[in-house]
């Protein structure tokens, strides 16, 4: 294989990573809409949610034996955490605030890289989280002296959470992620399966729950691992930043809770802060040809 073939090898796989953590953001995004819709207790959600994702990898997915190791372990326990404390939080306060600020995680992930890793933070990278955490600073502030200071904390306490499950990926890379999925969801439900304070679902319920389980959440997550498997962890929390966009769309089209002027604006800088991102990468991929 010649240099050039084995460059454009390579930057096809990262393209087919960045398009698979693009996907997850998408359909993460998805989140509000099932939320609202569903008027069950938060714990009931989560716990439904990730029944459905498990039994859908159990039928599509195999695996020859069941491991465990330390990293699993906090994988399991960050991501049932973060999803829950998530739901709760969209409970509490609006969508928008919900998923913008649990958008904190990429100032903790950029910095759990750096301690854990050693890893420095290319510039492109920093003008862009900076730029993204003016976004998320502008939403913040917009929601500033609300009655919704719990619902505020707890998606900022999501946003610590996932930063640790992405960041714990890292140690995960030898992991299919199709059974990684799996067994986050098995034991999140399990977990919680003595917390849920009622488990009777109407068939709309229910449905719904089964669509968010596989759709929302189950493949999203498997697209996510294996995104991470040719792109940074870096440019990963980046290209995600695409949901705190659209969630609150979606939940305006189709609840009419329309966001704030602050959060159309720390949108629009998010989206802003990618664009640049992009045009930078194109234009070092055309240099690289030339």
């Amino acid at each position: 294989m010649s240099i050039v073939q084995e460059s454009r090898s390579v930057n096809a796989g990262l393209n087919r990573g960045r398009v698979f953590v693009l996907l997850t953001g998408i359909l993460w995004s998805l989140a509000g809409v099932f939320i609202k819709f569903l008027e069950l207790h938060p714990l009931t959600i989560v716990f439904y949610r990730s029944l459905f994702a498990s039994v859908f990898f159990l039928l599509f997915f195999r695996t020859r034996g069941w491991t465990m190791s330390v990293p699993l372990l906090v994988s399991v326990v960050s991501y049932t955490a973060a999803i829950s404390c998530f739901v709760w939080a969209n409970k509490l306060t609006t969508a928008a605030n919900a998923i913008i600020l649990q958008y904190t995680a990429p100032i903790f992930v950029f910095l759990f890289v750096r301690l854990l890793f050693h890893e420095a933070i290319s510039r492109p990278n920093l003008i862009t989280l900076f730029l993204g955490m003016v976004g998320v600073g502008t939403i913040f502030a917009g929601s500033a002296g609300r009655p919704d200071s719990v619902g505020v904390m707890v998606a900022i306490l999501s946003g610590f959470l996932f930063s640790i499950y992405m960041t714990n990926l890292r140690f995960l890379t030898g992991v299919n992620p199709g059974y990684l999925t799996l067994v986050n969801n098995l034991a999140c439900w399990f977990a919680l399966l003595s917390l849920v304070p009622s488990l009777s679902l109407s068939l709309g319920e229910a449905l719904a729950l089964a669509i968010m389980g596989v759709v929302q959440l189950g493949i999203p997550y498997f697209l996510f691992s294996k995104g991470l498997e040719t792109i940074s962890l870096q440019e990963a929390s980046l290209i995600v930043l695409i949901e705190p966009v659209l969630n609150p769309i979606w939940v305006a089209l189709s609840f009419g809770e329309v966001p704030s002027t602050a959060t159309l604006v720390g949108g629009g800088i998010i989206l802003f802060s990618l664009g640049l991102r992009y045009v930078w990468l194109m234009s070092r991929a055309r240099q690289a040809f030339v």
